[in-house]
């Protein structure tokens, strides 16, 4: 029965990656902790090998849709490869709570930013002007740092930090945002996956039923992403995860 649960979870959080660019991991720790009741090290590790499926199958269709800016996508990953590994070596030294509390709070500040992001486009329907790369420069690199570092830490992909930059800095339009924070998700969660697994961070048997189900729905959430309303999008996105989020909080506190 826990071998069902886990590709049921693995089918949830394949579907949020292809949809949301956010790699899946983020939902997949609270999920693991709450309803396998994995350790707090191995809730955080545990899902960042699916997340590699995830996010090269829903890349696939994004790239496909010409939707992946990678003179963006470079820039940012130069800076978020090499600190991801500075993350990893810390997830082991932070205590096990704080850890959990830490993902509620920035799968909480996710939300936000998605809902406030839809709900402003309700008023202002009108698309952001296109993106130059290489004048904002320097906020690429420190952006990729963050998302770099959050990725190793918390294992988590990165695209919690990479979408927001990408939308509120680059003023990238969102389905394009989430497209090129998916590419630069899958790519850092393969340093991030040597790492955790050199520290001992990763239960292997979960991991593989996890993308037993993370890889097929990944490529669907992407399809559907592509079809869908970017204020749509957003809103769902954004209103069920700050609930959960909230949820999750409250229990690790309690």
């Amino acid at each position: 029965m826990t071998e069902v649960i886990t590709v049921l979870i693995g089918t949830f959080i394949g579907l949020n990656s292809g949809m949301f660019g956010v790699g899946g991991a983020l939902l997949a720790t609270p999920l693991l902790r709450l309803i396998l009741g994995l350790s707090e090290i191995h809730s955080v590790a545990t899902p960042l090998p699916a997340a590699i499926p995830a996010a090269i199958s829903g890349s696939i269709v994004y790239i496909r849709s010409r939707m992946v800016r990678f003179d963006v996508a470079w820039r940012a990953l130069a800076a978020a490869i090499p600190m991801s590994q500075v993350g990893v070596l810390l997830t082991g030294r932070t205590p096990g709570t704080l850890l959990m509390v830490l993902t509620g709070l920035i799968l909480a500040y996710s939300a936000w930013l998605f809902i406030e992001r839809g709900f402003a486009r309700a008023v202002d329907p009108a698309l952001p002007a296109p993106v130059h790369a290489e004048r904002p420069a320097w906020m690429l690199f420190a952006g990729g740092a963050i998302a770099g570092f959050i990725s190793g830490f918390l294992a988590i992909g990165g695209g919690i930090v990479l979408v927001p930059v990408f939308v509120k800095i680059l003023r990238m339009e969102t389905k394009e945002a989430v497209a090129t924070s998916l590419f630069c998700v899958a790519a850092l969660a393969i340093p991030g996956t040597i790492g955790h697994a050199i520290e001992g961070n990763i239960l292997w048997p979960t991991a593989l039923l996890l993308s037993a189900g993370v890889i097929p729905f990944g490529f669907i959430g992407a399809r559907w992403a592509s079809t869908m309303r970017t204020r749509t999008l957003e809103r769902t996105y954004g209103v069920v995860m700050l609930v959960f989020a909230i949820y999750f909080v409250i229990r690790q506190l309690s």
